[in-house]
């Protein structure tokens, strides 16, 4: 199975409202999206949903946030993570081609030469995007959201795919908002 967020060349993006107060010590809990959006990757794999929340934990643990246990949080984490095939098309140079055309009742075999023939090639690849949410303790307001999105890896292990993961979350997290953008 592929691992959703480990992408080898990452293209990451976040915002956040400016409003909210990043600086106070702030709680978190994890929950999952709504039962109105499309299913994500995640949905059907626990085990990585798992491993990025970790990840993200981890994250916010060294910003000195802390996990709400039995009190009310004061934010809701939300991650879902999405794969699309996608293709690129290229073109190659070929002087020297061969084509093939079914002419009457026979194949027909044209061997022939342009030195400015191009052919095109189409490879085809996986993107995921990982997007991750924070909410207000209520969950009606976004406050944060960070995105990665990239080509997949294949891995063959749960610790190579871990580490992907986690340079995938550090680099979601290497905007998140600090004392300088709150606000005045």
């Amino acid at each position: 199975m592929l691992a959703a967020t480990s992408c080898s060349s990452i293209s990451v993006m976040s915002d956040f409202d400016r409003n909210f107060d990043f600086n106070r010590s702030l709680t978190y809990q994890w929950v999952n999206p709504p039962g109105d959006e499309s299913p994500d990757l995640l949905s059907a794999n626990p085990l990585i949903r798992k491993r990025i929340q970790d990840a993200v934990s981890s994250e916010l643990d060294s910003r000195g946030f802390s996990p709400a246990g039995l009190s009310r949080p004061d934010l809701l984490l939300v991650v879902r993570a999405y794969v699309k095939e996608k293709s690129f098309t290229r073109y190659d140079m070929h002087p020297f081609h061969h084509h093939f055309f079914y002419h009457g009742r026979l194949f027909r075999y044209y061997p022939g030469f342009d030195p400015f023939y191009e052919e095109p090639v189409t490879d085809y690849y996986e993107e995921g995007n990982l997007v991750v949410d924070m909410l207000d303790e209520k969950g009606m307001h976004l406050v944060w959201r960070g995105s990665a999105r990239g080509y997949l890896k294949k891995y063959r292990t749960g610790e190579s795919m871990q580490k992907g993961i986690d340079l995938a979350v550090s680099e979601i997290f290497s905007d998140f908002p600090s004392p300088k953008h709150t606000v005045r």
